[in-house]
């Protein structure tokens, strides 16, 4: 499925939200925002609770915070290189620079060889052998696109050479030399090319997988908003009622309608606070799969083959974790509507009967989607079993026993898929 080309961010939106700064190491949350490292680091050291300043989502499990430092759990979250090579390129554009003969102030950019001449410079490099087939671009019209592009890494060990290979047995981005001396016994070596080809599809993949969430969850708390706008529909119809049935009424009227219109409005007031509480579920893990979207998006438009090839597995990762179904709370399934029904016969004994005068009436709500409880694995397992993603996720560690046993806090369900990861 063809989706539509994120755009290009502006420079607002590559601010830090805690330092209002273009950001320095962008460090990728659970929730998909983005914040400074050193943000990172201190606004994790200052609350009281681990949650993202823009969402309120849980930056880190409690459990795993119990077995690390700050500093730590800060370094352990991946950096969106996609971004930072943007901030980098829009700093590179904003700033003043001189020409390499240091002599006068540069007004173009070679996107081949990364250098800067001023106009007398530029007609060299270009009349050049070695450079003449280089693009050279004037710096009033290049963007911050273009030029984190056009940088190509390069190679960790030979400074002087750019990476043009992949090796899938290290992991590692390396030049043609390097392919024949340390890399020449790895069995296979892949062209960047084709690296970035195979990371690009997968990256198309995962933004369906979040774009197909985004419309389940959208569908849901549409439900949801109608279903509020029932229950208000309702409400209003019943204190219509009422009033219609406490107008026939003396003096009695006035604590019967206060006492009708209590009703009325603690049933109803019920169903929106457990509808508005599953309505808020909801948008935080919308929120997450758009956060999580935009990124992959970014990256799978980003021109830096090596931010492609290092970024993918980091969101492949990211995104199997993340909940693309909708699954509500176990709670929400006890959602309901409420009419007030008066029963008109009592109308004309209400005097005798006023104490015990109105009901409500609950009926099921209808949804489409399936509300599935949500499981968890119960506090109690053995030392090589380590709980994450909201206790959701059982994984087992390295041990000298081969097995390990988690149990579920909830029943388990039938004909329901639960993921334990050994």
């Amino acid at each position: 499925m063809a989706t539509a080309a994120p755009p290009v961010p502006e420079p607002d939106d590559m601010d830090c939200s805690v330092c209002h700064e273009q950001y320095v190491q962008p460090k990728l949350l659970p929730c998909g925002h983005l914040l400074c490292h050193h943000c990172l680091l201190s606004w994790l050291q200052s609350q009281d609770q681990a949650l993202c300043p823009l969402c309120r989502c849980a930056i880190v499990d409690p459990e795993e915070r119990g077995q690390k430092s700050w500093q730590d759990v800060a370094d352990g979250f991946p950096t969106d290189l996609a971004m930072a090579d943007l901030v980098g390129a829009h700093r590179l554009l904003k700033q003043s620079h001189s020409c390499i003969c240091g002599e006068a102030t540069a007004t173009c950019l070679c996107l081949t060889c990364g250098d800067l001449f001023c106009e007398s410079c530029r007609k060299i490099h270009l009349k050049m052998k070695v450079s003449k087939n280089h693009t050279v671009e004037d710096l009033t019209s290049l963007t911050a696109d273009k030029v984190a592009g056009s940088q190509h890494a390069a190679c960790a060990v030979h400074a002087d050479k750019t990476t043009e290979l992949f090796c899938p047995t290290h992991g590692e981005s390396i030049c043609h030399l390097c392919a024949t001396s340390r890399h020449r016994n790895c069995p296979e070596v892949k062209d960047m090319e084709e690296k970035v080809k195979d990371a690009r599809a997968v990256l198309a993949e995962l933004a369906v997988t979040l774009t197909e969430g985004e419309a389940r969850l959208d569908k849901a708390i549409q439900q949801l908003d109608a279903h509020l706008a029932e229950t208000e529909k309702q409400t209003k119809k019943a204190v219509a009622e009422i009033e219609a049935v406490c107008a026939r009424l003396e003096k009695s009227v006035q604590d019967c309608r206060h006492r009708l219109n209590q009703l009325a409005h603690s049933a109803c007031s019920d169903v929106k606070e457990a509808v508005t509480e599953t309505k808020t579920c909801l948008l935080q893990r919308r929120g997450k799969l758009t956060s999580h979207k935009h990124v992959v998006q970014r990256v799978q438009e980003a021109k830096n083959r090596d931010t492609v090839s290092t970024m993918t597995p980091v969101m492949q990762t990211r995104v199997g974790n993340l909940d693309c179904s909708v699954t509500l709370p176990s709670g929400a399934k006890d959602i309901s509507k409420v009419t007030v029904v008066i029963d008109a016969k009592a109308v004309t004994r209400i005097e005798k009967v006023l104490s015990g005068l109105g009901q409500t009436k609950v009926m099921s709500a209808d949804f489409d989607f399936v509300l599935v409880p949500v499981l968890s694995f119960h506090d109690n397992h053995g030392e090589n079993i380590v709980l994450s993603n909201n206790k959701q996720t059982a994984e087992r560690r390295g041990s000298d026993w081969d097995d390990g046993i988690v149990v579920a806090s909830q029943p388990m369900m039938t004909n329901m898929l639960y993921e334990v990861s050994h």
